[in-house]
């Protein structure tokens, strides 16, 4: 079929702007929403790529500066309509924040802030610690992480970190409203986004043990059906400690602290004391303590097959919260980190895999922001700058390989592509904020366009924004309550793995951009989880 994929949401006026057409059309048009063509091009044909089978045709209409909406139309195809002006993103960024508060667990949402979302009180009860005769824990809040009800620590401490590094790169991100309950502190009102977080926050350090070692997560033995939150009565348990849980709570709430600060010296104060308690454990705490789920229970993992990417972030976020010299020696000290510092010729091969990562499994690179934000001149401060730069480069090389201008390969659509598209927007963020590169922003805008319609699926991954906005995430409450999905969710997206039952209706030859259903089964293709929205929080907040 015929078809036009844009950004089915919008533009900003002085970005570039291009459709991709999958067919040979004698020329294209930009129609206003009055029905005026305001402007005529050719489509420049690109040929057919791997990742999304489409024999494209791009249509660059980047003159097109003028608020308001349009449509492309070529022959008698039509796009979806979009916007062009300053605040293309505003809704977006407001039902993106907003998710988290839809997602909370504990004492129910408020009727005035959620609506037909609303519900009950959940997940209240204590926790019984797995494998100890001990009294149950108070772990009452926090976030669901995903479709399921279950509260993980390292996901979650990485969704954190997204939000608050987005807040420190770019302040403006406190200034946005998207309408949740007010939290007063110190200084007046915490800032919204401040304000969500410290749900999380407060949760998190309930999960942490009186000797600073952090329990991986807390779930029932298994996943509930698919029921409202406040009918999964089944016991909480609370799971194993690990080192990687805490590492990564000794991180965030490091970074925390230098958030905070400015609003609830006190709350500040309490971050890093347990940031600290959490550093101590660790040093005591040598080897790797991983994860593995109890026999039997179902619930999410997060495994990881080594902790020395969640201690060098942890000593980075310190070094960069106290300023004291001793975690950037240890932050030298975590293997493999030391190990790519001498590989010398072989550095861009390896930047990719360690100091440019920020998803849950590996957080070397979350390491390097707070590298990034100390901004004091080191060898390790110079390496990791470098490595983002290059590894921007990198995907600036990738984004001429195919028709959408993505910066993805076919490999890189894996459970959660979208992830992996928005991970690398964050970098290209990171990069062009360091070394300012119109490179750099262009190969951005084409990964958000492609997020937002203009992919083979003529599909937004972001739900309630753009015409065509997937509507079916694997997604409990929502299933349950006979609801669509509220707005701002983010998709897991195409996966070439196709894990589950409904996804290998798929044919195995498809095309890696078109290995996508919308469909509540498809828990491989289009979950949804708090650590998929926190990246794009973080590319809204460098957009503006």
């Amino acid at each position: 079929m015929n078809k036009i994929f844009v950004n089915q949401v919008g533009f900003m006026p002085n970005a570039e702007k291009k459709a991709v057409l999958n067919f040979d059309a004698a020329g294209f048009q930009v129609i206003d929403a009055n029905g005026e063509s305001v402007l005529k091009g050719e489509a420049t044909h690109f040929g057919t790529d791997e990742i999304s089978g489409e024999d494209t045709y791009i249509a660059d209409f980047s003159q097109i500066k003028n608020q308001g909406m349009y449509k492309i139309l070529a022959g008698d195809v039509s796009s979806a309509s979009f916007f062009v002006g300053e605040n293309a993103f505003d809704k977006l960024m407001k039902d993106v924040c907003k998710c988290f508060y839809y997602l909370r667990c504990g004492h129910g949402l408020d009727k005035k802030y959620a609506g037909k979302y609303y519900h009950e009180p959940c997940h209240v009860s204590k926790a019984t610690v797995y494998g100890e005769d001990v009294p149950a824990v108070d772990v009452c809040g926090g976030w669901h992480d995903a479709g399921d009800f279950g509260r993980y620590s390292t996901a979650g401490a990485v969704a954190v970190a997204h939000l608050l590094y987005a807040v420190r790169f770019f302040p403006k991100l406190l200034e946005v409203e998207f309408d949740i309950p007010k939290v007063s502190c110190e200084k007046g009102l915490l800032p919204d986004i401040l304000a969500e977080v410290k749900v999380e926050l407060d949760f998190l350090m309930k999960m942490q043990r009186e000797d600073g070692s952090v329990w991986h997560k807390v779930t029932t033995f298994s996943h509930a059906p698919f029921i409202m939150p406040e009918d999964d009565k089944e016991e909480l348990f609370l799971f194993n400690v690990s080192s990687l849980a805490t590492a990564d709570i000794a991180a965030v709430f490091a970074l925390a602290n230098t958030v905070y600060g400015a609003y609830d010296k006190e709350y500040a104060k309490l971050l890093l004391e347990r940031s600290l308690k959490a550093y101590k454990w660790l040093e005591a705490n040598n080897d790797a303590v991983l994860f593995k789920n109890a026999e039997g229970s179902n619930t999410g993992e997060y495994p990881e097959n080594e902790d020395n990417s969640n201690r060098f972030w942890a000593a980075a976020a310190l070094f960069e919260a106290t300023g004291e010299k001793k975690y950037y020696q240890d932050a030298l000290k975590q293997k493999p980190f030391i190990e790519a510092y001498d590989k010398g010729d072989a550095f861009k091969e390896y930047t990719g895999n360690i100091f440019t990562c920020f998803g849950w499994a590996d957080v070397a690179g979350l390491g390097a922001l707070s590298l990034i934000l100390k901004d004091e001149v080191s060898e390790l401060y110079e390496f990791v700058k470098r490595a983002l730069i290059e590894e921007a480069n990198r995907l600036v090389r990738n984004s001429s390989e195919n028709g959408f201008g993505l910066c993805m390969k076919k490999e890189n659509f894996i459970w959660g592509s979208n992830m992996e598209l928005l991970k690398y927007l964050m970098v290209l963020t990171v990069a062009n904020k360091l070394e300012p590169k119109a490179e750099f922003v262009n190969t951005l805008t084409a990964g958000l366009n492609y997020l937002l319609g203009c992919n083979s699926m003529d599909v937004s991954y972001v739900t309630g924004n753009g015409e065509k906005a997937f509507k079916n995430p694997h997604l409990r409450p929502t299933f349950a309550a006979k609801l669509d999905a509220w707005p701002g969710l983010v998709s897991g997206g195409p996966n070439t793995g196709l894990q589950d039952e409904r996804a290998q209706e798929l044919p195995k030859d498809t095309a890696p951009m078109k290995c996508y259903i919308d469909h509540v089964d498809c828990y491989s293709l289009n979950e949804i989880t708090i650590y998929w929205n926190s990246p794009l929080v973080f590319v809204l907040a460098g957009l503006m």
